[in-house]
């Protein structure tokens, strides 16, 4: 059945009257409660209708109430804006159950605004030819208040009867109005609330910073010096001034005077062997020998022969005794890097000489004590290892004593200008070439994701600095899809995997910007009408607008 006009003929205007009278005497929603009995119309309750089976319950009811045919709820833009706007049907039922079909056509706007405008109820009968009763079809239209501005308008309609109109039946729908009000109200101010502490937080996390999106600034020397301040340690081989560094030399520094073990976590690239180094050089070993051997990099067989030395005629080749890496770090550190690598056998055999503290070398007979400080790493997850039966759990537990975590270089963006500076330094060094890199340039890697880290970034730089022509390296130098800034305008259908290696403020900030840019491109940059989609504040959108240089 298509849509029918509102009848212009004052046929029922006592029913009209009676539902003016009753809206007025009702008053606020706090003395309508009284008279309302919750056994008999049961109330959803405060931020329940924000879930779409709540709101058609509600809507559903109200078409119980008044022996309605279908029901719906339509949005309005916000009470400052001028002119006002339907913003669309959040929701619509009708008398099965089912959503109407393209509820957003079904109801005339001009109605719609009246009623918000009027801050009151309209009744109003439909035209069409009365029934063998005499019974015509009606509609009412309800405005959803608060605070004397109109949030929503709720539309119920028979198309083939009159409304079962009552003084009884109007307090009740009322009061359903009023409370939907308070759930809509209470809603947005939550969701705006929370916009503006996510921001704060941020603000106190980061700093001072630009204003103009998620722009880290490059420390001063100064203030890095400031910073580093109060740590006993020599960190200068490190580059790097963030709160999770200062965390890792700190933990250092405290365990300076130890020579327990200790096992680094982190990602690949993020500087496992500058650690140890440090730890081994602010440690009582420093001055002695600091050796490294990497256990993914070698076979099983080869492993142990550098780890333990072999003796003369031991396999093919061995025409002399040699040392293994423990002799030689004897005295000193010895860095076992993707110690989650090994062989079930070579981390038996290195259980044995972190327990016994002692070798013996391939084909030999003799064993030898050494005095060696184990530094591991791994980018593993070596508990994790150790369920799955891979690692040896009692092997875990003699590296582990003291653990140390590097954050990947996502978790620490404000350090990339201080690398960048650093790698162009050297760079400039070894070749007699001094190039400077702009600022665009440098916002756009520390906006990139780094899956590579540290080692990554130094990549980058190496080739920048290759390939770019001028003493001056700009945005355009630098690789596409960095220049394409993908770790920032990341498609939907990539989310998922993207957020899994962010940080919870990271990924908070990055599915907010794509948000915003998605609801602009489908609003045509119509603010407002972004604003209202996303419900948040103008004023908050255009703060997330300038922020994110959208």
């Amino acid at each position: 059945m298509e849509r029918q006009e509102p009848d212009s003929s004052p046929r029922l205007s006592g029913e009209e009257n009676r539902v003016k009278a009753v809206w007025s005497r009702q008053g606020e929603a706090e003395h309508a409660a009284a008279i309302l009995d919750p056994a008999l119309v049961p109330m959803p309750s405060p931020g329940s209708t924000g879930d779409a089976s709540h709101l058609a319950g509600l809507l559903r009811e109200l078409i119980r109430i008044l022996e309605g045919e279908r029901a719906f709820l339509f949005a309005l833009s916000d009470p400052r804006d001028h002119p006002r706007e339907i913003g669309g049907c959040l929701g619509s039922i009708d008398l099965d159950g089912d959503p109407v079909a393209g509820a957003d056509r079904k109801v005339e706007s001009r109605l719609l605004l009246e009623t918000a405008d009027g801050r009151q109820p309209i009744f109003r009968p439909l035209c069409g030819s009365s029934d063998e009763s005499g019974r015509r079809s009606s509609l009412l239209s309800i405005p959803v208040l608060s605070r004397g501005e109109a949030l929503a308008v709720l539309v119920v309609e028979n198309r083939f009867q009159d409304l079962s109109i009552t003084d009884d039946k109007l307090e009740s729908v009322f009061l359903y109005s009023r409370f939907l009000a308070f759930d809509i109200d209470l809603r947005r101010v939550v969701k705006e609330n929370e916009g503006l502490w996510q921001d704060l937080s941020r603000l106190r996390e980061a700093g001072p910073a630009d204003s103009q999106g998620p722009v880290v600034r490059a420390a001063t020397k100064a203030s890095r010096a400031d910073q580093r301040k109060g740590l006993r340690g020599d960190y200068s081989m490190i580059v790097g001034s963030s709160p999770k560094m200062l965390e890792i030399f700190q933990v250092i520094d405290r365990i300076s005077s130890s020579n327990a073990p200790v096992l680094i976590n982190g990602d690949s690239g993020t500087g496992k062997e500058l650690i140890a180094l440090a730890v081994h050089q602010n440690s009582p070993r420093r001055g002695k020998s600091f050796v490294s051997e990497n256990c993914a990099a070698l076979t099983e067989t080869l492993l142990e022969s550098e780890l333990f030395g072999y003796v003369r005629g031991a396999f093919t080749g061995a025409s002399r005794d040699h040392k293994g890496l423990f002799e030689v770090a004897d005295g000193g550190s010895l860095f076992l890097d993707e110690v989650g690598d090994m062989s079930p056998s070579m981390q038996k055999k290195l259980l044995r000489v972190v327990q016994e503290g002692v070798i013996r070398r391939v084909g030999g007979k003799d064993f030898t004590p050494v005095d060696v400080r184990l530094i591991s790493a791994t980018n593993k997850d070596l508990m994790t290892e150790c369920r799955r039966g891979s690692f040896r759990e009692d092997l875990f537990y003699r590296l582990n004593v003291i653990n140390l975590t590097l954050p990947p270089l996502r978790e620490r963006r404000e350090d990339i200008p201080d690398l960048v500076d650093s790698f162009l330094a050297h760079l400039a060094e070894e070749s007699g070439i001094t190039k400077r890199i702009e600022p665009a340039a440098v916002q756009r890697l520390i906006q990139h994701a780094w899956p590579g880290n540290v080692r990554e970034l130094e990549n980058e730089v190496k080739r920048l600095f290759a390939l770019s022509d001028g003493e001056t390296i700009t945005i355009q130098d630098l690789s596409e899809h960095i220049r394409a800034n993908d770790s920032s305008e990341t498609r939907p259908g990539e989310w998922p995997c993207e957020l899994t290696h962010m940080s919870l403020r990271e990924a908070t900030e990055l599915l907010e910007r794509e948000m915003i840019r998605n609801a602009l491109s489908e609003t045509r940059g119509n603010k407002s009408l972004v604003a209202k989609t996303l419900q948040i504040p103008k004023t908050s959108l255009y703060n997330k607008i300038n922020k994110y240089n959208l």
